[in-house]
């Protein structure tokens, strides 16, 4: 009799640590792809002596012809490149950005281009390769912007990555934003924004027919599950805006919080107002409670992201771009069987 207790719970043992094992859906190894090519182009001219500055971009012209379009018709890429190169605030911004590598290696040029290529190895993995609708990845620039507002650029084959936008949340650069927003600015972000916008490649297109606060839920919460796919978990919290704290107050939170959109019967809501309250970022979720001033922005994208995880969960069959493109709201909500 002992010895078969001893089956059993050896049995039950196995069965939790196999359990324990298992890897999610969204997790898999990555296929090595195409090699994309990175040029750190501020590298290669902000530090060239303004004697020799022409005679560098020339030589640089016909390798990296993006870099060279004028921004007029008819125009000279000269007109364009040398008085932006030949500028003191994109040189003040360059060694801010020399700095911040340093003291930050998730912003170094070797590390940041390894992280992004392996995201690309995992993004080309989930899709298959006779993915027709893939973004065809061919190089990617870093550079100085100035400062100016897109976090990434993404043109047909080519991705252009300012690294002056992430010199971290404290930099004065940075003074006038709202404190809940220059957390984007963090030198990790820098990959997860590229992939943020390459998720937004693959939703889908149209005009939508549903406008309710699940469907916005459900759209947002794909870029995030896109960045888990192929970046990571913390990175796909970082790519929602949320600390690790945040994190923690959701996971303890997460039956309470979930209880009030059940009970508000805000799911199928399509008032424009819950959207700003519940989806788009801001310091925090205003559910109408006590608490609020304690929940995390953007709840409501959060839950999606549960929505979504479980949904793959319950059909692990299931690729990463047919969750992208499964715009039936309701219907992937019902799939997923989720419940906190």
């Amino acid at each position: 009799m002992e010895r078969m207790t001893s089956k059993i719970l050896l049995l039950f043992g196995s069965l939790a640590v196999l359990h324990s094992c298992q890897s999610e859906p969204w997790d898999i190894a990555p296929s090595p792809s195409k090699a994309i090519e990175f040029v750190a182009f501020a590298d290669s001219v902000l530090p060239v002596d303004s004697a020799q500055l022409l005679p560098t971009l020339e030589r640089l012209a016909p390798r990296y012809p993006e870099l060279f379009i004028p921004s007029m018709p008819n125009g000279n890429w000269r007109d364009d490149l040398l008085p932006y190169l030949l500028d003191p605030e994109v040189h003040a911004l360059y060694q801010d950005v020399l700095l911040t590598q340093r003291e930050h290696p998730d912003l170094e040029s070797r590390t940041l281009f390894q992280t992004i290529q392996k995201g690309f190895d995992r993004y080309y993995a989930h899709m298959g390769p006779q993915c027709a609708s893939c973004y065809p990845s061919k190089r990617v620039y870093t550079y100085v912007s100035r400062n100016e507002e897109p976090m990434v650029l993404m043109a047909p084959e080519v991705i252009f990555l300012p690294l002056d936008r992430y010199l971290g949340p404290d930099h004065p650069v940075y003074a006038r934003e709202s404190a809940y927003l220059v957390q984007q600015h963090n030198p990790e972000n820098a990959s997860v924004e590229i992939f943020k916008q390459l998720a937004a490649y693959h939703l889908p297109q149209g005009i939508p027919t549903d406008y309710s606060l699940l469907a916005g839920m459900l759209t947002e919460a794909k870029i995030i599950l896109f960045v888990q796919a192929t970046l990571g978990d913390d990175a796909a919290r970082r790519a929602l805006g949320y600390t690790a704290g945040d994190q923690g107050f959701m996971e303890e939170n997460e039956t309470e919080l979930w209880g009030l959109f059940v009970q508000q019967r805000i799911l199928f809501n399509d008032e424009v107002d819950l959207k700003r309250k519940l989806i788009q970022p801001a310091p925090f979720s205003k559910l109408g409670t006590s608490k609020d001033r304690e929940i995390p922005g953007r709840v409501g994208v959060w839950f999606g992201w549960q929505i979504l995880q479980s949904h793959w969960r319950q059909h692990p069959e299931s690729t990463l771009l047919e969750i992208m493109e499964f715009a039936d709201a309701q219907s992937l909500f019902q799939q997923s069987g989720y419940r906190p």
